[in-house]
């Protein structure tokens, strides 16, 4: 019986990777500061991401994969994520911005045939111009993203009815570095290297038994983007310094992201 649970719980570690909201690319924009001292940003961020999530599975699940004869996956591979978040941001000084990011994320994998729910993402970062020169500063960039959450579900095993639990804690950081080019008043090209790690934990509790399902992490640290910024100038009636639109690509060894966004600055 209990084998037979763990089985469940194997299973439900797929469904609980595929409603999993940290596991995504998440936009970074312009890897320098675009904020001056003081003044605030909202916005609106978009991503979608495809990319190879690594599994390392417990003992637990190990010695329930010996005893059914099955070979489970190390990979999930193109997992795609789609992340709506609301950005706020902070001028902190003339060359230093901190913002923070609160929305919803959900995660998909076509070869286990899983399409998970939308669920809870926030996060925080922080963004650096260290060096200037004419049409061209360099900066840095660092974002973290987290996500803790639990699901029940029930599932009838030799005609009883069991209720397994399944928690998710997980977190993404990016660190970019790179220049920002104004070719014009309005247009901003960007871009640079980046790292990326993810790293949480899968949990199960099947009928007051507690398992240890899976660690889970990128499978590539490196990773390179590029993207543009076209910045309006506000209106003389306008009351806002004036608005953003932003478009960029990442790539890494193990997945891509599309990633887009807009917003106002007072």
């Amino acid at each position: 019986m209990k084998k037979r649970l763990l089985l469940v719980a194997v299973v439900l570690m797929v469904v609980a990777l595929a409603g999993s909201a940290a596991l995504a690319l998440a936009p970074m924009g312009l890897p320098t500061a675009g904020l001056k001292k003081g003044e605030f940003r909202v916005g609106f961020d978009y991503a979608y991401s495809e990319m190879d999530i690594k599994g390392s599975w417990s003992d637990d699940v190990i010695t329930a994969e010996d005893y059914l004869g099955v070979k489970l996956p190390r990979k999930f591979k193109d997992t795609q994520s789609n992340i709506f978040a609301a950005n706020i941001g902070y001028g902190l000084t003339d060359d230093w911005e901190a913002f923070a990011r609160l929305g919803a994320a959900n995660l998909k994998n076509d070869d286990w045939e899983f399409s998970g729910d939308y669920d809870f993402l926030y996060g925080f970062g922080t963004k650096v111009t260290w060096a200037k020169q004419e049409n061209l500063d360099w900066g840095a960039l660092f974002q973290i993203n987290w996500l803790k959450s639990k699901e029940t579900y029930t599932y009838t095993v030799d005609d009883e009815d069991v209720d397994v639990d399944i928690k998710v804690e997980a977190y993404e950081i990016q660190i970019a570095l790179g220049p920002t080019w104004k070719a014009s008043d309005a247009l901003t090209i960007y871009g640079g290297p980046f790292l990326h790690f993810l790293s949480g934990d899968v949990d199960a509790s099947v009928a007051g038994t507690s398992l240890s399902l899976a660690d889970i992490k990128q499978d590539s640290v490196f990773g390179g983007y590029v993207g543009a910024q076209l910045d309006i100038k506000p209106q003389p009636s306008e009351v806002t310094n004036g608005c953003y639109l932003f478009g960029e690509l990442q790539f890494t060894g193990d997945g891509w992201a599309f990633g887009t966004g807009f917003g106002y600055k007072f």
